[in-house]
């Protein structure tokens, strides 16, 4: 791998995401999706900021070739868009596209809930027993987002059900609390009280805990990005669009 060197002018937030990130993958490929994907998960890379391939190529010290194809991945995932004259640039959220994508969320987790229910074991039960008090734990020192992700693979059944699970984390990056460095916080709900009811079979129960929990989240996110307006421009002209469609409640 080449030397690395320091990042141009617009990427300079890149430099930190590279140095923690700069092992323990097999391709060179993989490290540049794993870094890129990071950085704009985390807000490292703002909204409608492009993407230099030669600049980010220096900053991780590889080649054009494997920075492209990652963010060709990143385009399909829903986290880069390719503007005319501009090339990739970060993706920008819309309140309509938030909305949407929560609403979609919804379904495909009430069936997930549904196969959680059916194929729970005392083992994976006492798996998410740990896994929920340590999200909930306000005091964690572990990495949260790493953690999320593990629960609700354990919970959903990520290697029975690869395909649902997949589309789930999809949209969950795509749009999501943790996009652009956003953090919408929702205590109304802790993760034992959803371990609680899916151990208990209850599945109406647990599927209302799931769609409360991701209209609080959707909510909070909309007003995040509506506070912004500099930052999420795009957001904030759709939001005030949909308030004077009357579209947009505190649900």
């Amino acid at each position: 791998m080449a030397r690395r060197r320091p990042l141009e002018d617009d990427v300079p937030a890149l430099s930190d995401v590279v140095n923690r990130l700069s092992g323990g993958y097999t391709t060179v490929g993989e490290l540049v999706y794993a870094i890129l994907r990071e950085a704009i998960l985390t807000g490292a890379l703002q909204p409608g900021q492009k993407l230099g391939q030669e600049a980010i190529a220096e900053a991780i010290g590889v080649s054009r070739i494997p920075v492209r194809s990652a963010i060709i991945q990143l385009e399909t995932e829903g986290l880069v868009v390719f503007k005319p004259h501009r090339g990739a640039v970060v993706a920008t959220l819309t309140a309509e596209k938030v909305r949407e994508t929560y609403s979609v969320r919804a379904l495909l987790e009430a069936q997930a809930i549904k196969l959680a229910i059916r194929s729970m074991t005392p083992e994976r039960a006492e798996r998410l027993v740990e896994m929920a008090d340590r999200l909930d734990d306000p005091e964690r020192t572990s990495d949260f987002l790493e953690d999320r992700v593990a629960f609700y693979h354990e919970l959903y059944g990520a290697d029975e059900n690869p395909v649902l699970v997949g589309v789930i984390d999809q949209l969950r990056s795509s749009v999501g609390r943790d996009l652009l460095g956003l953090r919408v916080h929702d205590h109304a709900h802790s993760h034992r009280g959803l371990v609680d009811l899916v151990v208990a079979g209850d599945l109406p129960g647990a599927r209302r805990w799931v769609k409360s929990h991701l209209d609080a989240v959707c909510a909070g996110l909309l007003a995040e990005l509506d506070s912004a307006p500099e930052t999420y421009p795009a957001a904030h002209r759709s939001a005030s669009r949909s308030r004077r469609r009357g579209r947009i409640d505190d649900s």
